[in-house]
């Protein structure tokens, strides 16, 4: 008696069907994942931005300011999806120029997302404190239903996010 080796019909089509399935089931999941951490990642770059401009002006003892710059080169009006700069005044005179040190430079955002506020700057003083208190700040997707997150800038510096926040 010979012995063959190799798939039967019947059993190529059912391992084609439970990966079919598989596939059908996971790909949804996938891109929920992947737009739910590009919700994050936006978040939390704007959290560590605001974090570093405040911990730059309390240990240099002079302002600090995180700003919407469409160029980087400057503090432009826009939206922050289209970049931010983070910048510690070192000459006092509230402007962006020679010998003013940029910490950051946020390039761009994914297409994909809208980071909205009716703000186009926070400026920290050497205390730490921000002048806009209780700023909102949106971050949604396109995706469709209400998905994205709210940040709350508040006085001492610090975020409030709300995760569950759908008024996109």
């Amino acid at each position: 008696m010979t012995k063959t080796c190799g798939f039967t019909l019947v059993e190529l089509m059912v391992t084609l069907s439970v990966a079919a399935i598989l596939l059908t089931v996971g790909i949804p999941g996938m891109r929920d994942l992947i737009a739910n951490n590009r919700l994050t990642a936006a978040t939390n770059l704007f959290v560590s931005s605001m974090n570093i401009a405040r911990s730059e002006a309390i240990k240099q003892g002079r302002d600090a300011t995180v700003c919407v710059s469409t160029s980087l080169a400057g503090c432009t009006a826009g939206n922050w999806q289209q970049g931010w700069l983070v910048w510690v005044d070192t000459d006092q005179d509230g402007n962006l120029d020679f010998p003013t040190e940029v910490i950051r430079a946020v390039q761009p955002l994914a297409t994909s997302l809208q980071f909205t506020s009716t703000q186009n700057s926070f400026s920290i003083d050497s205390q730490g404190t921000v002048d806009n208190v209780n700023a909102l700040l949106n971050v949604c997707d396109d995706r469709a239903g209400e998905v994205g997150r709210q940040l709350r800038v508040l006085a001492t510096g610090g975020i409030s996010l709300n995760s569950q926040f759908g008024g996109c």
